[in-house]
């Protein structure tokens, strides 16, 4: 080699670009380079970066419908009723799709199947509302009979709107009260106060009930022993145009052998 001469430099080393990966379902995507990595790595093939917080590429909305049929094993066969199910699967969704499509299309052209669908979905829209928006209201007896009552504390004492008068009886037998309506009610709740409300002790105060409906049906009651008015659920009350009380069992008393109730209200939810 002559000292003139120029030796060529050694052309300088150029990175190898791989192809990129084409991004599937479940795969990891870089914040750095953009790369689709498989969702059991950790770090970015391409670039090296963590996949800690990489993005997760969704499946295709459609693919959930119409999965990708997974490819047989080497050396196994798919077996004729497996994708005889899946035929019958694919008919079935296609079928599906096939009548949203047609429904989607008779909505917006046929006048009268738009307007039975509006009436439905607003039918659907009042009932869901009732559901949460209904009250209870107040149903009054039109006559108000007992078994037995004492001097001054009539049965119709208890149905009186008033919690300064109670009606009461002897104890033995336990006493009944009947509720008669001028028609039939549903009743859904009522409100007990049980004892003299001025002298919550002086008398026995209802236990255990048990309600007996004109249709036949019943239903039983077990109320707190407090001074205050407790609202109770009523079950069984459809169509009663009589409520028959027994009182089963009641609280003692520290003074008094009556018992005695302040006032029952019964609610119906229109």
């Amino acid at each position: 080699m002559q000292p003139t001469d120029r030796r060529s430099a050694p052309a300088g080393h150029r990175p190898r670009l791989t192809e990129r990966r084409a991004p599937q379902a479940g795969d990891l995507i870089c914040g750095q380079c953009g790369e689709a990595n498989p969702p059991t790595r950790r770090f970015c093939a391409r670039c090296g970066s963590g996949l800690v917080e990489a993005q997760v590429v969704e499946e295709k909305w459609w693919r959930r419908i119409f999965p990708e049929r997974e490819a047989a094993r080497a050396g196994t066969r798919h077996r004729r009723g497996a994708s005889a199910g899946r035929a019958v699967g694919r008919v079935v969704r296609w079928a599906l799709v096939v009548l949203l499509l047609g429904g989607v299309a008779a909505y917006g052209v046929v006048g009268p199947f738009r307007q039975a669908i509006n009436t439905q979905a607003v039918s659907a829209a009042n009932t869901v509302r009732d559901w949460f928006s209904k009250a209870a209201e107040p149903v009054r007896p039109s006559e108000v009979t007992a078994s037995a009552s004492t001097a001054g504390h009539g049965p119709d004492l208890v149905a009186d709107n008033a919690k300064n008068t109670h009606w009461a009886a002897p104890a033995t037998p336990p006493p009944a009260l009947v509720f008669t309506f001028e028609s039939p009610v549903t009743l859904d709740e009522a409100i007990f106060q049980i004892g003299i409300g001025d002298d919550f002790q002086a008398a026995k105060r209802p236990d255990k009930v048990h309600l007996v409906y004109s249709t036949g049906k019943t239903f039983d009651l077990s109320l707190a022993d407090q001074p205050d008015p407790q609202t109770v659920r009523i079950g069984n009350a459809e169509g009663v145009r009589t409520v028959e009380l027994y009182v089963e069992t009641m609280h003692p008393s520290l003074q008094g052998s009556d018992v005695a109730i302040s006032e029952i209200e019964f609610f119906t939810v229109e």
